[in-house]
């Protein structure tokens, strides 16, 4: 009888747990080189608990083997009992020819605890004492990747370029594109991404991120396609498709890929805005209109559809109804401040002075650093009469856009004339 082979081929017929059980009862009647390979299998499974279990007795048994040290630290790690795992690897002396996986190990260890300078300091140790073994440089990339440090990342990954296949769970090139990506190397990431066979959904993305970024929209297209043939559910990536399909001039597409991420995703707020941004283009007023107030709908502060819906509104001087989407809103309790603004252009233009005075002098509590706020509101204070007040708002404005000569020599004739 072989337990391991009985046992992987319980797991091949998905019996996991008989698989698993079979091990454990058998544990103790196989040989000890067999009983490390049970522990692996394990491991490798994810039943770390059965894992640890076999290499602790292990460990007992044999207390200098660096090996199944290795292999428990390992498991201790992914268990977070990290004070174990640093008790084992902080037992191996400098000078022992495990010393520079030890450090590599603690590393581990003290990046799991968010100690990342401390990890960084464990692998410049190794590599002070092996600079060739490209293993530091793979920790010291990967460590700099995560925490996103994508020029130290992109020193290092670069060295391993040889070594790209050797990694089980990492692929060099799209790390290098990831870096690249990163720093706003479109071209050198683009290079990178050509170069993989793009099977993951967050890949594709990726991959047509960057095109879009050198506006290479035909391949954004493709890979954003072949990402929703993986999975249509992804629906962050609907909007930018679109984006793609406009930017090609092809506006028809760009409407049906949003009005499929609709489908998708009913709620989702940016897609209605879009959808009614291109209906626009396509002098499709009401149905823009429409899907801008199911967009407010869903959410009443929802500040971007508002301005949106609003701008239709002041574009066609159609204020009666921009005067009722604002009074509609402010009855919520906390409606976005951006209505106040928007409350003292619709009094202002139907000439109810008042309400639109109160309205401005409430919005400038939010907006008095606002540049387009504070021209709007000093031009409407020297039409009230409020000169020295204009000025002052004037002025602000003046601090912020220098260039606007028509508003400074309008300035300059006003004060000349107190």
């Amino acid at each position: 009888m072989d337990p391991i082979k009985d046992a992987l081929d319980l797991y091949d017929a998905g019996n996991v747990n008989e698989a698993v059980n079979h091990l454990m009862e058998n544990a103790r009647e196989i040989s000890e080189q067999d009983q490390f390979s049970v522990a692996e299998l394990l491991q490798q499974w994810g039943f770390l608990d059965e894992a640890r279990r076999l290499f602790e007795e292990l460990y007992r048994t044999y207390p200098n083997d660096h090996q199944i040290k290795f292999q428990l630290a390992d498991i201790y790690i992914d268990l977070e009992m990290d004070s174990e795992a640093l008790e084992l690897i902080e037992s191996i002396e400098p000078d022992d020819p495990e010393y520079i996986n030890a450090l590599m190990i603690l590393a581990d260890i003290y990046q799991s605890q968010g100690l990342n300078e401390v990890a960084v300091q464990k692998l410049l140790q190794a590599k002070e004492l092996q600079p060739d073994n490209y293993l530091i440089d793979f920790g010291i990339a990967e460590l700099a990747f995560h925490h996103g440090e994508f020029q130290k990342a992109l020193d290092h990954y670069e060295k391993l370029e040889a070594h790209e296949g050797e990694f089980p769970f990492v692929t060099i090139h799209e790390r290098l594109a990831e870096c690249y990506a990163s720093l706003g190397k479109w071209e050198n990431a683009l290079t990178y991404y050509q170069e993989l066979e793009l099977k993951e959904p967050d890949q594709l993305f990726k991959y047509g991120y960057t095109a879009f970024q050198l506006e290479r929209y035909d391949i954004a297209i493709k890979a954003w396609n072949d990402l929703l043939d993986l999975d249509p559910d992804y629906t962050s990536v609907y909007p930018y498709l679109a984006k793609a399909y406009e930017e090609e001039g092809v506006m028809e597409s760009a409407l049906d890929i949003l009005k499929q991420g609709l489908k998708k995703d009913e709620y989702n707020i940016e897609l209605f805005i879009n959808i009614a941004r291109i209906e626009l283009k396509q002098d499709q007023l009401e149905a823009a209109k429409s899907h801008l107030k199911e967009a407010i709908a869903l959410d009443p502060g929802h500040e971007k559809a508002i301005i949106e819906l609003f701008s239709i509104y002041e574009s066609r001087d159609d204020w009666d109804d921009a005067k009722k989407l604002v009074e509609e809103l402010m009855k919520f309790d906390a409606y976005p401040e951006i209505l106040d603004w928007l409350a003292g252009q619709v009094y202002n233009e139907l000439e109810e002075f008042e309400k639109a005075k109160n309205s401005f002098e409430k919005a400038y509590l939010t907006y008095h650093n606002d540049a387009d706020f504070l021209k709007e509101y000093g031009y409407f204070l020297i039409e009230e009469g409020q000169m020295n007040k204009a000025i002052q708002l004037l002025k602000d404005y003046l601090i912020q856009n220098p260039e606007d000569q028509d508003t400074k020599e309008f300035l300059h004739r006003l004060q000349g004339g107190i």
